[in-house]
């Protein structure tokens, strides 16, 4: 009876110290919702707020409203743009994926000697910084212009090829880790039941690696989207190849307005397919990512 009557005490105290402990999580995670999310409702009430006022007066909830900088971003050709960047991400993820798979079935598979230290050399490939490339590269497409005839200026090609280059390091590494964890037993059994190498790879080994192909496709995807100092630099103002990002650093100053409202109606316009595309595919990120993480 006195166990019981002193355990009572002890119970009470644990409820208290869990239940402060939960406040405090949940307190903690608003906060970094805050942070997170604040800079996007900024966007979005700056991008409805017109004139000088979205940059003299910091209350966001001070209008007057209206949508008008939409209609501008739109007159001014950001469809074409927003088409220009999907085209270039969606090559640049169709070329890449492929190429990354075989390569990182290759590293993963195939009893190569000093794999690990191959693979470790393409993630220090990953740390090369882009600004490196932009003034040997636009020498190299002057002068395939000038041998051949073909111009990488001003064209999708000019940006895709190197974004498959600097998209395919992160890439091949994820997809190694992934096939690396996938039990080789499986493709002995498809193996045994008739199926050639190349049947075994793509109708067993790369089904089963879709949330590592889904994260790595996304991950190229969301980059050659966002990437702008080479879209600048390679395509900086024709609207047939320009992409998003650029259009957005390049919008011009309507009289003595700061176009600060289009700029933000632009962001947002480019933001909600990309926020909706990646709130579809976040499970493949997270299972793609952790699994080559843990299992690698």
């Amino acid at each position: 009876m006195t166990a019981a009557h002193d355990a009572q005490p002890t119970l009470a105290r644990r409820r208290r110290r869990s239940a402060v402990g939960n406040i405090a999580k949940l307190v903690g995670l608003a906060l970094v919702l805050v942070w997170c999310l604040f800079p996007f409702l900024w966007m979005a009430m700056t991008s409805l707020r017109g004139g000088a006022i979205a940059l003299t007066d910091p209350n966001i909830l001070v209008g007057p409203f209206r949508m008008t900088n939409y209609q501008d971003v739109v007159g001014q050709g950001f469809h074409f743009a927003l088409r220009n960047s999907l085209i270039v991400a969606g090559v640049t993820t169709l070329i890449g994926i492929p190429v990354a798979a075989l390569a990182g079935y290759t590293l993963a598979r195939l009893p190569l000697r000093g794999r690990y230290l191959l693979l470790a050399a393409t993630l220090v490939v990953t740390l090369f910084p882009p600004v490196a490339l932009v003034n040997p590269l636009y020498r190299l497409y002057l002068e395939i212009h000038e041998l051949v005839g073909i111009n990488l200026l001003n064209s999708y090609a000019g940006m895709i090829i190197p974004y498959v280059a600097l998209t395919l390091p992160l890439s091949i590494f994820i997809l190694t880790t992934f096939f690396a964890s996938i039990p080789t037993e499986i493709e002995e059994a498809a193996k045994a039941d008739g199926a050639t190498p190349w049947q075994a790879f793509s109708k067993i080994v790369v089904p089963l690696a879709a949330p590592g192909v889904g994260a790595a496709a996304i991950l190229t995807f969301v980059y050659a989207t966002n990437e702008f100092l080479l879209a600048y630099s390679f395509a900086p103002r024709d609207l047939n190849v320009q992409t998003v990002p650029v259009f957005i650093g390049t919008f011009e100053r309507v009289g003595y307005e700061n176009p600060i409202g289009q700029v933000m109606a632009a962001s947002v316009l480019v933001s909600i397919p990309l926020v909706i595309f990646v709130l579809i595919m976040q499970r493949w990120i997270v299972s793609g990512l952790t699994s080559g993480a843990v299992k690698g």
